[in-house]
């Protein structure tokens, strides 16, 4: 049984259950609603406690099935009886400000809350979706605390923050961040404005919708206006005398020409792109109808990354590889595997058996929720534009070359550098394995 099922149950006790009325009579009104609050804010204070990033309120047969993703993994956590369930539901659409009526529950809504959980203020931003069993809510957790995100804290290794760090201190050109969704795009986004936000310049943000609220920035919420959209957005923005921008994401070619034609004219852009690397984010906008020579020089640089679990520290172990996972090292970590060349060897000695290697995994302990990992660490892939890059694009080399002078010129692929996080004990080799079989 999780924590939080236990906290409930001990709120609500069979004795509690037998009350008639208590979830929506009349007769213990203020009661009711002080037991519907308590409820609603030990889910919240639990998530916060186990560093969940959304919490999932399921409608299922009889219940409302309550989930926590904890490192991207969703877990269950609490199963609330009917008709309890459809009033914790009422309730947190009750404190994000949602419409109640029926009609509104059978299309998606948006909102937000604030709530103090000790000596941090959180937000939380609520979505609803309609199910055939009923209204399904997700709670996305934001820390107010914006002071936990800095660079330095997001796994760079020294020579990717110096990388990144050259490129803050450009006047003008396109940033881009790229990875699938959950990958920690916008905290990395939020990370570098932070890290060159001063009172002197003028920093204009539209976004979709916005996570963080940061003191000294202009921030639009694009989903909140209806008559805006992102490409109409960076047309007004680019007249409000801006120094840096943050377009939230490029969606479409329209964006990306405006965004790419005002990095060009003296403004620092940043955004977002799905793509699955750095090279592979280049095709993509060539892809949305850009020019070649607009790519090649309003882009600056690229950081493509992904999230990982981090091993927990508490119940840390070494461990020699299986021969199962020895294939693993040989095919994907030593140089001149089935992928292509990879700039970084398993061990030393090429003469050390890959059997005798050490790697790394959590036990599982009561710290991490016995999973044998706590937290997440990002992996990165930093490529800062020079004159041989933008040349080669113009000259429409493949992305087969593209990537050899990248590497050239000290980009280092994800790929080594999951790797590099595996060998230092940090992540896991399952947890790697995804990205290394992933498509460039």
């Amino acid at each position: 049984m999780s924590q939080l099922q236990e906290r409930y149950n001990k709120l609500i006790t069979p004795e509690v259950k037998k009350k008639e009325g208590l979830w929506g009579g009349s007769e213990k009104q203020e009661e009711n609603v002080n037991l519907i609050s308590k409820a609603v804010d030990i889910i919240l204070e639990q998530a916060i406690l186990e560093r969940a990033s959304d919490i999932h309120f399921e409608p299922v047969k009889g219940s409302l099935r309550v989930r926590f993703r904890i490192d991207g993994i969703l877990n269950i956590v609490l199963n609330i009886e009917e008709p309890n369930g459809s009033v914790i539901v009422r309730r947190l659409k009750v404190m994000a400000a949602v419409q109640l009526d029926t009609a509104a529950t059978q299309g998606s809504q948006d909102g937000r809350f604030k709530q103090k959980m000790g000596v941090s203020e959180y937000d939380f931003r609520l979505a609803s979706f309609p199910t055939v069993l009923g209204e399904k809510i997700v709670v996305r957790v934001l820390n107010s605390n914006f002071s936990a995100y800095d660079l330095p804290k997001l796994g760079f290794d020294e020579k990717n923050l110096a990388m990144i760090k050259k490129m803050l201190q450009l006047k003008n050109g396109l940033l881009l961040v790229c990875g699938p969704t959950g990958s920690g795009k916008t905290t990395s986004l939020y990370s570098m404005l932070k890290q060159i936000n001063t009172p002197a310049i003028n920093v204009m943000t539209l976004e979709d919708p916005v996570e963080y609220q940061i003191d000294g920035m202009n921030q639009c919420d694009i989903k909140a206006k209806s008559k805006f959209h992102f490409a109409d957005g960076l047309k007004a923005v680019l007249r409000q005398d801006p120094d840096i921008i943050l377009v939230g994401e490029i969606r479409d070619g329209e964006t990306a020409e405006i965004a790419s034609r005002a990095a060009i004219t003296g403004h620092l852009v940043f955004s977002s792109v799905h793509a699955n690397s750095t090279i592979g984010t280049v095709v993509r906008l060539i892809n949305m109808g850009l020019e070649a020579y607009l790519v090649s020089y309003a882009l600056v640089g690229i950081v493509a990354q992904r999230l990982v679990r981090r091993i927990c520290p508490q119940c840390r172990v070494s461990y020699k590889l299986s021969a199962e996972q020895a294939e693993i090292w040989r095919q994907y970590f030593t140089e001149g595997g089935s992928q292509g060349p990879k700039p970084i060897e398993y061990s030393g000695s090429s003469a050390v058996p890959l059997t005798d290697i050490m790697s790394y995994k959590g036990l599982g302990c009561p710290s991490c929720r016995m999973t044998g990992y706590a937290g997440r660490i990002g992996l990165y892939e930093v490529l800062m534009f020079n004159e041989e890059l933008r040349q080669a694009i113009l000259s429409g080399q493949s992305t087969v070359d593209l990537k050899k002078i990248s590497v050239k010129n000290g980009t280092v692929l994800l790929a080594t550098d999951a790797v590099k996080k595996v060998l230092a004990g940090l992540t896991t080799l399952e947890e790697v394995y995804p990205i290394l079989i992933e498509p460039s």
